[in-house]
């Protein structure tokens, strides 16, 4: 990923905009390009005060990853953390974050990683009227900005295969492990090039 950012003009999306990785990134990235999806107006008031305390320019740009209105070919870099599990249609994203990379771009991303299951296993999805449809025991997590997010997928190695079908090349999986870093327990990275 850090190839694909040597140079000082890198165009890098992140699937996140109010976070304090965003603002690390931002330290080193001069032309980061950040979103939230699904924010209310109240939402983002609060948000750009937030970013506007950090010294960050306030706005908070939104964008479905299913839909990105970036043009063709315009990023260097993709980073996406802890976000495709609640895509109901992930194939869709990645063909998007794929789609905005340009030849040679890196996308880097982190899911819940099921190293020991082979497939993707689907835990819930839209029904008809796009409500959700738990196909088990609902399943939420964490989120700073509304509570708790529904969870849709549970990956595993297939995931590899899904993100080479969108277009990527060299996909793999790597373990990061550094506890100095706050990882003790390791964290599974997932890395392509376009």
């Amino acid at each position: 990923m850090l190839d694909a950012l040597k140079h000082s003009q890198a165009r890098v999306y992140a699937t996140e905009q109010t976070s304090a990785f965003y603002l690390a990134l931002r330290r080193r990235v001069a032309r980061l390009h950040g979103s939230e999806f699904g924010v209310g107006l109240r939402q983002r008031m609060h948000l750009a005060l937030w970013l506007l305390r950090k010294g960050v320019p306030p706005w908070i740009r939104s964008e479905d990853v299913t839909a990105l209105r970036w043009s063709d070919a315009t990023m260097d870099g993709v980073v996406s953390l802890d976000v495709l599990e609640h895509v109901p249609d992930y194939r869709a994203a990645l063909r998007e974050f794929a789609r905005v990379l340009r030849p040679g771009g890196a996308l880097a991303l982190t899911v819940p990683f099921y190293e020991y299951q082979s497939e993707n296993v689907r835990i819930a999805r839209l029904d008809a009227r796009g409500r959700i449809e738990h196909l088990g025991e609902p399943e939420f997590h964490g989120d700073p900005i509304r509570g708790g997010v529904p969870c849709f997928h549970h990956f595993g190695w297939a995931l590899l295969d899904d993100m080479r079908e969108a277009g990527f090349a060299d996909a793999q999986a790597c373990r990061v492990q550094d506890p100095s870093s706050g990882l003790p327990q390791g964290q599974w990275v997932l890395l392509a090039r376009r």
